[in-house]
């Protein structure tokens, strides 16, 4: 059978455009299409923040039930990275978001004490991981797994359709979250984050096979309040915005780890950014900083194409 490239859009999917491109025959392509648009409803279900009968959303509540060792894999990587990027990530800053979300419906940026002590009372985690069980053992309504869950699902959708069907090559990219596998490679393109339009040419194209791509800033994403302009990136160790970075562009081995480290270093200036990334084993990763100045890891440059 011929192989042919294949790409279908769903939209809205994870909340986001989700883009399934498959080399493989038609029957091949339409196969795997549907086992990772299967698999990221059924893992949608188990993470999704805003449905009320979630999994994620009943162990907040603090239901009893026995969660699904998916949860419990993504709670227990939450705990990992916390510990590892030394609280520039933490699950808990859903806390901070929301303090966030009320000054803009108050019209006034929130009080900087406040923030503080949520930033401190955060620090500690509220849950414990062991035995296959996730137990609470504080408040974790405000709990967020946005920058574990999506990479996540991501990559198991990806794995699925993988082993199920036989392709040549096959990628699944939701929002800008991509991953990879097979023979031959697929091209991405990072968009330049200070002319954020259609039109307008890719800063960068990279070349990537068995691998996955994440790209986050700070440049598009945010909320003025009181006529001040606020990024919607803020460190979860002081609750307060950043924006020395505009966009910051990871590639690693999975989805999960380019997520979480674009998270890690994007509350970081630019250059001890690539420092952070590179000491978390990560040197293929572009920065662009807020003046359009960019910053590479030592391995980016084996990746360009253009």
């Amino acid at each position: 059978m011929p192989s042919d490239v294949h790409v279908v859009r769903h939209e809205p999917l994870l909340g986001t455009v989700v883009d399934v491109r498959v080399i493989g025959s038609a029957s091949a392509a339409d196969l795997a299409d549907r086992a990772v648009v299967t698999e990221v409803e059924r893992l949608q279900r188990i993470f999704s923040a805003y449905d009320p009968g979630s999994e994620l959303c009943r162990w907040r509540r603090g239901e009893q039930f026995t969660p699904s060792p998916e949860l419990v894999e993504v709670l227990a990587l939450a705990l990992d990275w916390q510990r590892r990027s030394e609280g520039r990530f933490n699950p808990l800053a859903g806390e901070l978001a929301a303090l966030w979300r009320d000054a803009a419906a108050a019209g006034s940026p929130p009080d900087a004490d406040r923030l503080a002590e949520t930033a401190r009372a955060i620090r500690t985690p509220r849950y414990e991981v062991g035995d296959g069980v996730a137990t609470t053992t504080g408040d974790c309504t405000h709990l967020e797994l946005n920058a574990v869950a999506k990479g996540y699902i991501v990559d198991r959708s990806l794995a699925v359709a993988w082993a199920s069907v036989e392709v040549d090559a096959l990628s699944v990219n939701a929002g800008g979250d991509l991953a990879h596998r097979g023979a031959r490679p697929v091209k991405v393109g990072v968009e330049n984050p200070l002319r954020p339009y259609d039109n307008e040419p890719p800063i960068a194209v990279v070349e990537v096979a068995d691998a996955a791509v994440a790209t986050s800033g700070s440049a598009r994403r945010g909320v003025r309040i009181a006529g001040r302009w606020y990024p919607h990136v803020f460190d979860a160790r002081s609750g307060q915005p950043v924006d020395a970075i505009a966009s910051i562009t990871v590639v690693a081995a999975d989805a999960t780890t380019a997520d979480l480290l674009t998270t890690v270093a994007g509350t970081l200036p630019a250059a001890a950014a690539i420092d952070q990334l590179a000491g978390l084993g990560c040197t293929t990763a572009l920065v662009v900083d807020r003046d359009g100045n960019h910053h590479e890891g030592t391995g980016w440059g084996s990746l360009v194409v253009r």
